[in-house]
């Protein structure tokens, strides 16, 4: 389990050390580059916390049940249309494409600022039930809380961007999370599609990647 708090210190230092030095870093190598390479790092460090997550002590906390596991395939489909939303759409106070927002048509930004972040959260909390051991309660709990700290960290990060008009306006415009977004042009039919094609290819990589099929785990 040592291994498991290891891989998560590093995780966190991973984040939180290159967006204190952003701005020499890209001075040196360029946005893109640093983007680019900041993703890789990330993907890396979150594939190693996984791994030690998948061979930590197992530490029962509660059994599973069937049911858990619909739980967790029913908050996977809005958590993947939000990251179809996050990659097609804008999001300049989250993470995501900062050009071509439109304060006039803001789009998923009405329904949240933050879709990327909204849909680890809920990935997070939709695997909780399914995972009863202490390590992986540990795990997607604190991606929870991870993901929810980063609504108000994106936003100060970005803030330093832009000038207080600007930033004033489009918190104004924008909202952290409001239902109502919904039925205002939050979602476009090609988030919902890209959403469906990414909530399929997690559901047939999952096998191989996790080891754990979701299907075969509700007995289907």
């Amino acid at each position: 389990m040592a291994w498991f708090f290891v891989s998560v210190v590093v995780f966190m230092a991973g984040h939180i050390i290159p967006g204190v030095l952003r701005r020499p870093i890209t001075a040196r190598i360029g946005s893109r580059a640093y983007i680019a390479a900041f993703s890789v790092v990330s993907l890396f460090l979150l594939a190693w916390v996984i791994y030690e997550v998948q061979h930590a002590d197992f530490i029962a906390l509660w059994p599973y049940e069937i049911w858990q596991s619909h739980v967790t395939l029913t908050f996977m489909l809005p958590a993947c249309i939000l990251w179809a939303a996050a990659i097609l759409q804008p999001c300049p106070l989250s993470i995501g494409r900062k050009i071509g927002f439109d304060l006039d048509h803001p789009g998923i930004n009405r329904f949240t600022r933050h879709p990327l972040l909204l849909g680890m959260m809920l990935w997070g909390l939709g695997h909780i039930l399914p995972n009863g051991d202490l390590v992986a309660f540990m795990f997607f709990g604190g991606s929870v809380i991870f993901a929810i700290a980063g609504f108000a960290r994106m936003e100060k990060i970005r803030a330093k961007h832009m000038d207080e008009a600007e930033y004033k306006a489009i918190l104004a415009g924008t909202r952290r999370f409001d239902l109502a977004g919904i039925v205002h042009g939050a979602f476009g039919w090609r988030d919902v599609m890209l959403g469906i094609v990414l909530y399929g290819a997690i559901l047939w990589a999952h096998p191989y990647v996790i080891g754990v099929d979701p299907l075969g785990a509700m007995g289907g």
